[in-house]
């Protein structure tokens, strides 16, 4: 956290769970008018995770369908995982595009990084975007459900008939949508 007089300063820490997953924190925290917040939870991620936007040949993007426990529904979403120890943001990329999604890719490009809720979690996700070069079948049959070229428009439609729910996978295709030509 910054050391700046009008940054909120951890002034204690008490920790509820840690794994190398997820941890739970609960903070003391003086505000900067001087109040103090005796629970401030803060929900901290030890890996950062990647997202990718791939492309085809005719400007189709490759969903995967995911098992989503959490949610209790199959999910449409891009490839995205957490990156692994000593792995380059762009390796973890093209990691994640071969096992969730069977594509080896080119034209690997960063579009952003963002924090899906700043406000309790320290979450980091490096949104990138790319072309398949070739395409075999997912491997992960206990995750992914199904894979599915979609075009712009079906991708658009999907977007605003809430036809995913996953922020990740709906801020990437916007923002590739909008920037990556």
């Amino acid at each position: 956290m910054k050391n700046d007089a009008n940054m909120p300063k951890r002034l204690a820490r008490t920790t509820i769970y840690e794994s190398e997953h997820v941890c739970l924190y609960s903070d003391r925290v003086a505000l900067p008018s001087g109040q103090i917040i005796e629970n401030y939870y803060q929900i901290h991620y030890p890996k950062k995770a990647v997202a990718i936007v791939i492309f085809d040949k005719n400007e189709n993007i490759l969903l995967i369908q995911n098992r989503r426990y959490t949610v209790g529904r199959l999910e449409w979403e891009i490839p995205a995982g957490r990156i692994e120890e000593g792995e380059s943001n762009e390796a973890a990329a093209r990691r994640e595009a071969i096992e969730e999604a069977g594509c080896e890719l080119t034209d690997l490009r960063y579009l952003c990084s963002y924090n899906p809720s700043n406000g309790m979690s320290d979450s980091l996700v490096h949104c990138f975007v790319a072309r398949v070069s070739s395409e075999g079948e997912f491997t992960d049959f206990d995750e992914i459900n199904n894979k599915k070229w979609f075009s712009k428009q079906e991708c658009t439609k999907l977007l605003e008939s809430n036809g995913t729910m996953d922020g990740v996978t709906i801020l990437a295709i916007l923002y590739a949508l909008q920037f990556y030509k």
